[in-house]
């Protein structure tokens, strides 16, 4: 008996789906395989859609980096504090800190800050519901390959290394998108 397989792919959300027996799926990649290659090759950019302008007094929200801030979407500056607009992804609360803390660095470094307390890290998962507070810590130090952590105790500080700050980036383009 063959193996079900299933192929998805989106150029942006154009979607083709097939699923069936691994040799059913192989004969409509094959099938398929020239229009995808070109249409692969000529994705549309992501539009750029206005976005309402923001007011209130100085501690309204703002897009980081003013009103045409790339990720207006998914952070802004709450005087000086950043925020996460939306959601956390992650199907526990282990990988909602991991991208919580990705996000947020990202976000402290749009502002020319390249670190942050785990005080603030815990804050913002305790705001996204994602805080597990007896393996925050240990949570932090075991993805050592996204944070760079110093510090002892209360005085412990995380920042991105480069394969974090390339994994922070590609998730808050992912979110950014309305």
């Amino acid at each position: 008996m063959e193996k079900e397989a299933q192929i998805s792919i989106s150029i942006r959300d154009g979607k083709i789906e097939v699923s069936g027996s691994e040799t059913f799926v192989r004969e409509q990649i094959e099938a398929f395989k020239e229009i995808i290659l070109k249409t692969l090759s000529t994705v549309p950019p992501e539009p750029v859609l206005p976005q309402p302008p923001i007011v209130g007094g100085p501690t309204s929200v703002a897009p980081i980096g003013g009103p045409t801030s790339e990720y207006q979407n998914v952070l802004a500056l709450d005087g000086d504090q950043v925020k996460i607009l939306k959601a956390i992804p992650g199907k526990n609360k282990v990988e909602k800190t991991v991208n919580a803390a990705l996000i947020y660095l990202h976000g402290k470094s749009l502002k020319g800050e390249e670190s942050a307390t785990f005080k603030e890290i815990r804050k913002v998962c305790e705001e996204h519901a994602c805080l597990d507070t007896g393996n925050f810590s240990g949570t932090m130090k075991e993805h050592k390959e996204l944070f760079l952590v110093t510090g002892s105790g209360k005085s412990q500080v995380a920042k991105l290394t480069h394969p974090g700050k390339t994994q922070a980036v590609a998730l808050v383009k992912e979110l950014n998108v309305l």
